[in-house]
């Protein structure tokens, strides 16, 4: 029993990484994230726009999240990522503050 543990913990953490694993589970459960291009959000002086929807989501709230990877990524409710969805987080890259 000891050697199957062992074995199942060696491959298990032998297992690399998914693109999903950096997304927290309170925005997406694992899914409805998604990397997306800088182009796609803007800094204004009320938060960064999100350029498909025309949300603003504000500086120093909660739906903001420092990115890992140096990549921009957005969490969409339903993954609807159209101009009617709602973004439920967004994943920045530190911009040096």
């Amino acid at each position: 029993m000891g050697r199957t543990v062992a074995f199942v913990a060696l491959l298990f953490l032998s297992v690399p990484a998914s693109s999903h694993d950096i997304y927290e589970v309170a925005c997406c459960a694992g899914r409805d994230c998604k990397p997306i291009p800088a182009s796609d959000v803007t800094p204004t002086k009320q938060g960064w726009l999100v350029r498909t929807t025309g949300e603003i989501i504000q500086y120093k709230t909660w739906p903001l999240k420092r990115s890992p990877d140096g990549q921009f990524h957005r969490c969409a409710a339903f993954n609807d990522f159209g101009p009617k969805g709602r973004t439920k987080c967004l994943y920045i890259p530190d911009m040096g503050e």
